[in-house]
């Protein structure tokens, strides 16, 4: 464990100031997700998860490509049906990468993922959970599921809340990639970049945008956000209301609206990138 991160064979973990990165770091298998890599995963989201110095998590590849999805040598190792009683290790193998997903989409921080390359199956699902990305233009996205004879189970929710169900629909029926490009012109993509070079240039400016978020209000415009449709709209706005005034009163808003009224910086955006 280093500065509170479990340690990791197949990620690569780098926290500097506020914002941590994790580098999917399995390169001759462009980065596919294995059952020790997706609970590595797991863990590195819950340990960020429990220090409120964290603000962004990044997500990236290391090598050609973000992540090729899910591997599937785990799968054809668990074909064999579970004996009575046991747990059966393929529900539990493909159940794996929703929680996953679903700890992605509840995370406090806010995820920036920086794709290249390819993003397949459980790579694209983590970009459909992301707050925001950062392509190249040649970066391509796609859910190949369907061709090996299965659905997108787990990621096929995800990508429907991202993009809408018609175009879900056309992406899981085809397995026909999206570029970069139109993964821009959809609003998956918030900067399309062609070399890498401007990609890093992106990410370095949306540090900066996030540097200067109080870090308690990311936290709760991202808990608003994903409660809207799931709590009654009153109940929501009733929530909203509390959190504005306790906060203006004696917690981050305090010294947000103070800092306004001194027309100086408040004190988190002093963080360096």
């Amino acid at each position: 464990m280093t500065k509170g991160l479990p340690d990791c064979d197949y990620l690569s973990l780098d926290l500097r100031g506020f914002h941590l990165t994790i580098t999917f770091d399995r390169p001759e298998a462009r980065n596919a997700m294995n059952a020790a890599m997706v609970r590595e995963l797991e863990a590195a989201f819950e340990a960020a998860s429990a220090n409120p110095e964290i603000s962004a998590i990044v997500l990236r590849g290391a090598g050609k490509h973000f992540c090729a999805g899910g591997d599937l040598k785990d799968m054809t190792d668990a074909l064999d049906p579970p004996a009575p009683g046991e747990e059966d290790a393929l529900f539990r193998i493909n159940r794996s990468f929703g929680d996953l997903l679903t700890r992605a989409d509840d995370a406090p921080q806010v995820i920036i993922s920086v794709v290249h390359g390819a993003a397949r199956g459980g790579g694209f699902g983590l970009v459909c959970v992301s707050d925001i990305v950062i392509a190249r233009a040649d970066a391509s996205f796609a859910m190949p599921e369907t061709g090996l004879g299965l659905p997108p189970a787990q990621i096929l929710p995800f990508v429907a809340m991202r993009l809408g169900r018609h175009r879900a629909r056309r992406m899981a029926l085809t397995g026909n990639p999206m570029t970069g490009e139109e993964a821009g012109r959809l609003g998956l993509v918030h900067y399309v970049c062609a070399e890498e070079a401007a990609a890093e240039a992106a990410l370095k400016e949306v540090l900066g945008q996030v540097k200067d978020r109080g870090p308690v209000a990311l936290t709760q415009a991202k808990r608003l956000i994903n409660q809207v449709g799931r709590t009654p709209l009153s109940l929501l706005l009733d929530e909203g209301a509390r959190l504005v005034a306790e906060s203006s009163r004696g917690g981050e808003g305090r010294e947000g609206l103070t800092a306004f009224t001194e027309k100086r910086p408040p004190a988190w955006a002093t963080r360096k990138v």
